[in-house]
């Protein structure tokens, strides 16, 4: 590429210089004159220009200081009027001091004829500062010393006081326009040195005489260099530097020759840069070879620095790969280089590599350009060397970036150099992709081949696995058996002991009045009794979850009355809240008087949270309401109403990470050995599965410290709508058509000795149900042998049944069924009596009532007194006439019951006492026999009219002798088959004593 000379465009016959030096003789004479007359007059009018200058600028500011120092005392001043703080006195005196030096300072600067309109007004303004201070601001300050704050804070006395400060601001402004009067006649008289402009041309002429003499010489000198430029240009082209040319000549002799040997030296370039082309082409060919000769990463990039920095007349070159996962550009292969002095690693935009990389774009430095030159340096024999020029290429995929690659020269790279690897760029990132994508795939192999074999081992250890699953699961679904018969089995096992338990002592507290009780006694029955009912209520909440996960929960929706059943749980938690001295309020909207839902589990949901909530707030507050909410049902058809009942408490709070915990079941807050509250940890677990059950949802929000609140949505409808009615299939007496009554204490003749059937296999409930209906209409005639429930039923005909569910040989469904299809038993009320809760089953079988044990002695007379009719069966002449085969002595007669001599068979203590306590008042004669060898001669000898057996005697010898009555039940064979079904699919398990070990004595009064 050719060069273009700097010279000037002029061809001229006559030498430069000799023009140069005729216009120098002429004009230096009269520039030298100019030059001394301007140089005079300028520097005085500089001089008086900016003293005058000054002098304005210090006037102004002494006047703003000299009204801001009257300020600051009026500021001062009227401060300490309104405050009465001297510390706003201070203000005034360094107001009035500076005032003073200020003042002062003025009339120094306006000394003189030329400031006389200055000077006037200036005691025209020190006299309106004595004025407001003499008459206003001393007078005030010694008001205000004297105390007399009223007098000094008058607003006629302040206003006149403005009125002079502000006459003192006009003169003040006045003050400053006469200034600027003066100071501007002042600055027309200095005008006068206008003269300074002949001066100025004449300074100017003399620097203009300098400016061509200099300019002669550098040209003379500028004429030398010139030479030595055409000098050194022919040295360095001989030398073998192409890109050498002649520049910047000026002169009309030396342009020729510059001009021609610049000619020449562009031909002589021009071929060399043909041949050199050429070379570089067939090395291109060559390095394209390299790059497709070898997929391995590391020998493509050392072979390709190998070969391409000596064809390309470059000495240093490295790679550097961009690792995706790291975000860093790595070191990968180096030539030229000491490796261990190199930065093996560059991010984004770090440096130059990293720039290159970030912007995606070829980066050329030299070195007279960077500010880097000890990033790159080469060892040599004569030492460290800095490359003149770097080059760095990112190397880019498509849209991937592979890396960049950075070479570097001793000398000026050419542009050539540059775009031969601009060209190389592409393939270069073809070849370290492809070398990337082969290792990439090899490993994958490997990988493939070391999966296959781990997929063998696991397919192995896969089906082991199987068949340890397949013995597992059949494991746990015996143990899931195994639970639920567990849980059926002890449901009995442990309710039927706390039914006698609670019963007894429920007997002893209403004896009391026959037999007192000292205090101590009767707070040890009482405890008794508590704790039972405690751990009863327990047992019922494990069964109630138990029921719900197994889905043999049933639900009885009816319409319920909120009011009331809120009012009730208030009620029955008095004695808690008393304890924890915390207040119950009921907020119940008028919208929710009423809700259909199942009322018992709603009774126990609530009284859940009421309990837990009185639990955990002391000296506080809890709130019970119930709200209406509105909410768009399934598919935005139409609009379903629910129910908001809410328990809202002043307690300790629920801190967040265990508010989604405490719905699990026996999980408690605080499960410490020294934990401040009782408690199983089930109440919220049955809360929230009941409320699953009637359809609703349960919401919490707590704050710790603060309180909590418990929401519960229920459908204002329930999801069931059938009534109890309609599930009481097969029931004569439907419990709709009885109205609840309380239990009555007094009776009619025509109700006294109502006859009742009780029939279960436990001796302890059959004595407690007649003990429960002491002092009330009702006799009950105990029946233990289920074998012989039908005959004795059939043969007193009673006014109600009592029947458990779960009795050896003849279970309680077998006998309701058999009850309900004959029609001389079937208008008997039947009450189930049992630990089972499954009251569907029972309705649906023909039962009128169904209890759950242990059952209260109020709702056991209560629903015997519902379920009985006005028309009495023949009380004790049916009995007498059915039962009483008996002779009966003479002076036995008078006794109003058909059993008067009673013998009872026993070896216990405690049995005696509570015969003793049940027959004590009735008339009766007891005897008994404490030794089971003598039974059967004793039996024979007192032809006794009732015989109470205990099945199991001590002999004398650790022997047992059993006394078994036998009897028959003839029920028929499709009805003990349907039984069997019965009993398996409600997984009951008989309890008491087993068949052999029963008296079948077909029943007994109790």
């Amino acid at each position: 590429m050719k060069n273009q000379m700097l010279i000037s465009p002029q061809q001229q016959k006559q030498r430069l210089i000799e023009q140069l030096k005729r216009r120098l003789i002429r004009t230096i004479s009269l520039l030298m004159f100019c030059f001394v007359l301007t140089s005079v007059i300028g520097i005085f009018a500089i001089v008086t220009q900016r003293q005058l200058g000054e002098q304005k600028v210090a006037i102004h500011s002494d006047v703003n200081v000299l009204l801001q120092a009257m300020i600051d005392q009026e500021t001062g001043l009227r401060g300490y009027i309104t405050t009465n703080n001297e510390i706003f006195l201070e203000p005034l005196t360094n107001g009035r001091s500076q005032y003073a030096s200020t003042l002062q300072h003025i009339k120094e600067e306006t000394a003189g004829s030329n400031f006389q309109s200055t000077s006037t007004v200036l005691t025209e303004v020190d006299d309106k500062a004595l004025q407001w201070t003499n008459r206003f601001a001393n007078p005030q300050i010694d008001t205000m010393h004297s105390g007399n704050l009223a007098a000094a804070r008058d607003a006629q006395l302040n206003t006149e006081g403005k009125m002079l400060f502000d006459d003192f601001r006009r003169s003040v402004a006045r003050l400053q326009t006469v200034t600027d009067n003066d100071l501007t006649n002042l600055q027309t008289q200095i005008n006068l040195v206008d003269f300074g402009c002949l001066v100025g041309a004449i300074v100017l002429t003399v620097v203009a005489i300098l400016w061509l003499w200099r300019t002669f010489n550098f040209f003379v000198m500028a004429q030398k260099q010139q030479l030595g430029e055409l000098r050194d240009a022919a040295a360095a082209f001989g030398a073998g530097d192409f890109s050498t040319r002649v520049q910047n000549i000026t002169d009309t002799d030396l342009y020729e020759v510059g001009h021609t040997f610049n000619t020449m030296a562009d031909q002589l370039n021009e071929q060399h840069i043909a041949l050199q082309d050429r070379d570089i082409l067939e090395q291109v060919t060559q390095l394209n070879t390299i790059l497709t000769d070898s997929l391995d990463l590391n020998e493509l990039m050392a072979a390709f620095l190998k070969h391409a920095l000596p064809l390309l007349d470059l000495q240093v070159g490295a790679f550097y790969l961009y690792n995706q996962e790291k975000q860093l550009l790595q070191l990968s292969s180096s030539q030229g280089l000491d490796r261990a002095q190199l930065q093996q690693n560059f991010t984004l935009g770090e440096g130059l590599v990293g720039r290159s990389a970030q912007e995606r774009k070829p980066l050329f430095i030299s070195q007279s350009k960077t500010t880097q030159t000890g990033s790159f340096q080469l060892k040599t024999l004569l030492g460290q060397v800095v490359p003149a020029s770097m080059y760095h290429l990112p190397l880019i995929q498509g849209n991937e970036l592979l890396g960049v690659l950075v070479i570097g020269s001793l000398y000026p790279m050419r542009e050539q150099t540059r775009n031969v690897f601009a060209v190389l760029g592409s393939n270069i990132s073809s070849s370290i992709s492809n070398a990337q994508s082969y290792a990439h795939i090899r490993t994958q192999a490997q990988q493939l081949a070391e999966q296959s074999q781990a997929q063998a081992r696991a397919n192995y250890s896969l089906r082991q696995q199987r068949d340890e699953l397949t013995a597992l699961n059949a494991a746990l679904e015996e143990a899931n058996r195994a639970r639920s018969r567990f849980l059926s089995t002890m449901s009995h096992e442990l309710r039927t002991p706390l039914t006698s338990i609670i019963g007894f002592s429920q007997m002893l507290l209403r004896s009391s009045a026959k037999s007192p009780l000292n205090d101590r006694q009767t707070s040890n029955v009482d405890r008794i009794l508590k704790n039972a009912q405690h751990l009863l209520t327990l047992i019922n909440d494990v069964l109630d979850l138990a029921k719900v996960e197994a889905g043999r929960m049933d639900v009885n929706a009816t319409e319920t009355n909120l009011q009331e059943l809120l009012t009730s749980l208030v009620e029955e938690t008095r004695s808690m809240a008393l304890e924890r001295r915390t207040r119950v309020h009921i907020e119940v909207s008028d919208e929710v008087r009423t809700i259909e839902t199942d009322p018992m589990k709603l009774r126990q949901i609530v009284l859940n949270l009421l309990s837990n909530a009185l639990k955990f707030t002391e000296k506080g507050l809890v709130t019970i309401g119930a709200t209406l909410r509105t909410t768009s049902a399934t598919g935005g058809r139409s609009e379903a109403q629910q129910v908001a009942i809410s328990v809202k408490d002043t307690g300790i709070g629920i801190p967040p990470d265990q508010q989604s915990k405490i719905f699990e079941a026996f999980y408690q807050i605080d499960n410490s050995n020294t934990r401040s509250y009782s408690g199983t940890g089930l109440g919220l677990s049955i809360v929230r599965e009941f409320t699953t059950l009637l359809g609703g949802r349960v919401e919490i929000e707590s704050e710790p410290g603060v309180g909590t609140t418990f929401t519960i949505l229920l459908p204002l409808h329930a999801r069931d709508r059938q009534s109890l009615q309609e599930v009481r299939l097969n029931t004569l007496h439907p419990a709709s058509q009885r109205q609840t009554s309380e239990p009555r204490t007094t009776l009619s003749d025509e109700e006294d000795g109502r006859l009742v059937v009780a029939i279960d296999d436990n001796p302890d409930v059959l004595q407690l149900i007649s003990a429960s209906l002491e002092q009330s209409p009702y006799r009950v005639v105990g029946v233990q042998d289920s074998t012989q429930a039908l005959k004795v039923i059939e043969e007193l005909h009673p006014h109600a049944i009592t029947l458990d569910i779960m009795m050896p040989k003849v279970n309680g469904w077998q006998i309701l069924h058999q009850l309900k299809s004959n029609p001389a038993t079937a208008a008997i009320p039947v009450i189930l009596l049992t630990v089972l809760e499954d009251r569907s089953a029972g309705y649906v079988l023909g039962a009128d009532e169904y209890l759950v044990k242990p059952v209260a002695r109020d709702a056991l007379l209560s629903t015997l007194q519902q379920l009985t009719t006005a028309t009495l069966l023949p009380q004790v002449e049916a009995i007498e006439q059915t039962i009483g085969s008996t002779s009966v002595a003479p002076e036995e007669q008078e006794l109003p019951h058909p059993f008067k001599h009673i013998m009872l068979v026993h070896n216990e203590q405690n049995i005696q006492e509570l015969v003793d306590r049940l027959v004590q008042e009735t008339g009766y004669h007891v005897s008994t026999i404490n030794n089971g060898q003598d039974v059967i001669m004793m039996i024979e000898k007192a032809s006794p009219d009732l015989l109470m057996l205990f099945v199991q005697l001590e002999q004398q010898h650790n022997n047992t002798s059993t006394l078994v009555v036998e009897s028959q039940s003839h029920l028929d064979q499709t009805m003990a088959e349907k039984g069997e079904e019965n009993a398996e699919t409600n997984t009951i398990s008989s309890e008491g004593p087993s068949s052999q070990d029963t008296a079948n004595q077909p029943y007994q009064e109790q």
